[in-house]
């Protein structure tokens, strides 16, 4: 169908959804801006910054408004947190806040300090050399190994509370086209790692080859081990351009062109107080400002220079031009987050424009 993505943004339901999603956004924090791998397919891979470790205060005061407004809260992003120097009482302190620090991480830099938090993390782990070497890093894989498995090994032995997810991806886009496309495809591939990681962990988790390959098709967890609060399960991840300056040239079209519904649903806070808007920035390209520990959060959300991104995005031309370089790479140029966020209200609309199939960016839901 023709411009349907056009149709979807445009209905007045999909326009009350994505409003509402003002009031609850995802704020990411990034602890650090460098990281101690240079992974193929991170956008970041080349950007040699100046290291930055995130002021406390400031860290503290976006944890504390975020938690208080009810707002999530995600650290990581394309840089590695445990780098930080303070990150044992950056856990520390989110924790006494009420919420479980949640992180991604690669895993490399947690101390043996930090083995024993609460915390969850998105663990991504190469479990294979060959998916090793995606990672450019000068540390052998016996010993990258040895490294996770003793921090995760510590998580079982002493059930200590937090979910870690250990992320296995699909690698496939390295093998053909660079394409904005969801499916899983070496399902195969992901159960045998997992398996290969039970073994290595000493455990016996439940196996059903139907129900396993079910779940990574669907991306769901494969759960290896559950003791109380204590979880280690795998994560099917695939590896996707959503940092698109990472797989291809950046070149911007003629004139600023594109949707994206980013600037409603996240904001990631920079370790030098920059915000960007948007998880498919890990390295910030697009900034809406800066902020201190003493601004007020909420205000800034809503304030000025988000409605100033968010006008430019309803008028179809982004006010930066990582963004229309990024959309230029999208079907139709339109990223529509409310498909994540209420893929419910997006497939009542698609269904009243017709259409009944899953598409590469939105897979309907199950009945309710």
């Amino acid at each position: 169908m023709k411009n349907m993505k056009h149709q979807l943004i445009h209905d007045a339901r999909y326009r009350a959804g994505i409003k509402r999603c003002l009031d609850k956004p995802q704020i990411l924090i990034a602890p650090t801006n460098y990281c101690n791998l240079a992974c193929d397919y991170c956008s970041t891979k080349d950007i040699k910054n100046a290291k930055v470790n995130m002021d406390l205060d400031l860290l503290k005061s976006v944890v504390s408004q975020s938690v208080a407004q009810g707002w999530g809260i995600f650290f990581g992003q394309t840089y590695e947190p445990f780098l930080h120097p303070r990150i044992v009482d950056i856990v520390t302190f989110v924790n006494e806040q009420g919420v479980r620090f949640d992180s991604a991480t690669n895993g490399m830099a947690i101390r043996e300090n930090a083995y024993g938090l609460p915390m969850n993390l998105l663990l991504s782990f190469s479990a294979t050399k060959e998916d090793y070497e995606y990672r450019n890093s000068s540390v052998s894989y016996d010993k990258y190994l040895e490294k996770l498995y003793r921090f995760l090994k510590h998580r079982i032995d002493n059930n200590v509370p937090g979910v870690i997810s250990v992320q296995i991806a699909d690698y496939t886009i390295f093998d053909g086209d660079i394409t904005y496309d969801k499916k899983m495809v070496d399902i195969s591939g992901i159960i045998d790692k997992s398996l290969a990681i039970a073994e290595a962990l000493g455990l016996e988790p439940e196996y059903d080859e139907e129900d396993w390959k079910r779940k990574v098709a669907d991306r769901v967890p494969l759960p290896l081990f559950v003791k109380g609060e204590t979880v280690i399960r795998v994560q099917p991840t695939k590896i996707v351009p959503n940092s698109f300056d990472a797989f291809v040239a950046m070149d911007a079209p003629l004139e600023p062109k594109g949707y994206c519904d980013s600037c409603y649903t996240m904001m990631s806070i920079q370790a030098d107080g920059q915000v960007a808007f948007c998880c498919c920035d890990p390295s910030a390209h697009a900034i809406a400002g800066t902020i201190t520990a003493d601004a007020d959060l909420k205000e800034f959300w809503l304030g000025e220079e988000m409605d100033a991104v968010r006008k430019g995005f309803a008028d179809f031309a982004p006010i930066h031009s990582f963004c229309t370089k990024c959309l230029a790479n999208v079907t139709e140029n339109i990223k529509p987050l409310l498909t994540t966020k209420n893929p419910h209200a997006v497939a009542d609309i698609l269904h009243d424009l017709g259409v009944e199939e899953d598409q590469a960016w939105f897979k309907f839901p199950a009945a309710r």
